[in-house]
């Protein structure tokens, strides 16, 4: 086998191609470091632990303090929580001071339709509580500039809500079911219905709510594919253009 020709000099230019996969045959997939990840979560659920003890003590705390608390850099903990609102915020939930936690969904009812209606209204009438600094954590996550990232306690509160349905549901709708209920839930849909459709308070948590209703019935399969209107209020939605269709179930 003739050697190739390297010019003087010229041995560290030399490249070697790697051997091409013959057809058919599988590549391999190098596995995904989740040592990094695993550690990302185990420093934001610090500080946030740390968060909630000051805060059960009174205090106000700063991010640096809760730094402090938590034995790690405050460089560090400005770069998962630039402002100490969206800290405290996030603390909130985890200190089940917020009107959505898992016992409120599982007290009275095993329907999931009314458990997911339940959780949808009181995570709604939450962001509303808490406008200020959830549109902070919305605009931080958006902003390439930051390297905060949003917890996204909304899965975990739809995989309860939906807990019913395990064994009612193939896999692959219950996937597409929880995915299409992240749409109405948190600060994002109500950015949607205030901002651009103008919305009021009290309509838009109610357009909220059938909409997550609505998404739960269409897939049970003895239930009625049309939707309730929420109990608790009954709003009525501004005019429609014409030409639109209508968002009230027919």
């Amino acid at each position: 086998m003739q050697r190739p020709v390297v010019p003087p000099g010229g041995e560290h230019r030399l490249r070697v191609r790697p051997a091409q996969p013959a057809r058919g045959q599988r590549v391999p997939r190098l596995r995904q470091d989740t040592g990094r990840v695993e550690q990302k979560r185990r420093t934001r659920r610090a500080l946030v632990d740390a968060a909630v003890a000051l805060v059960q003590h009174g205090l106000s705390p700063t991010v640096g303090e809760v730094a402090d608390r938590a034995g790690v850099s405050r460089a560090t903990a400005y770069r998962y929580f630039p402002t100490a609102d969206v800290l405290l915020g996030e603390a909130a939930v985890h200190a089940g001071t917020s009107p959505v936690s898992d016992a409120h969904l599982l007290d009275t009812t095993s329907d999931p339709v009314e458990r997911v209606g339940r959780l949808t209204r009181a995570l709604a009438q939450f962001t509303f509580a808490n406008l200020p600094v959830l549109r902070t954590s919305l605009r931080l996550s958006l902003d390439p500039a930051s390297s905060y990232e949003r917890p996204g306690h909304r899965r975990r509160w739809i995989a309860t809500a939906l807990a019913p349905l395990a064994d009612r549901l193939d896999a692959d709708t219950l996937h597409r079911l929880s995915a299409a209920l992240t749409l109405v839930l948190g600060i994002d849909p109500i950015v949607t219905l205030t901002d651009i459709t103008h919305l009021d308070r009290d309509t838009a948590i109610d357009v909220l709510e059938w909409t997550a209703r609505t998404l739960v019935e269409a897939v049970l399969p003895d239930s009625p594919a049309t939707a309730a209107e929420p109990e608790s209020s009954h709003a009525s939605l501004p005019s429609e253009p014409a030409g639109s269709t209508s968002l009230r179930a027919t």
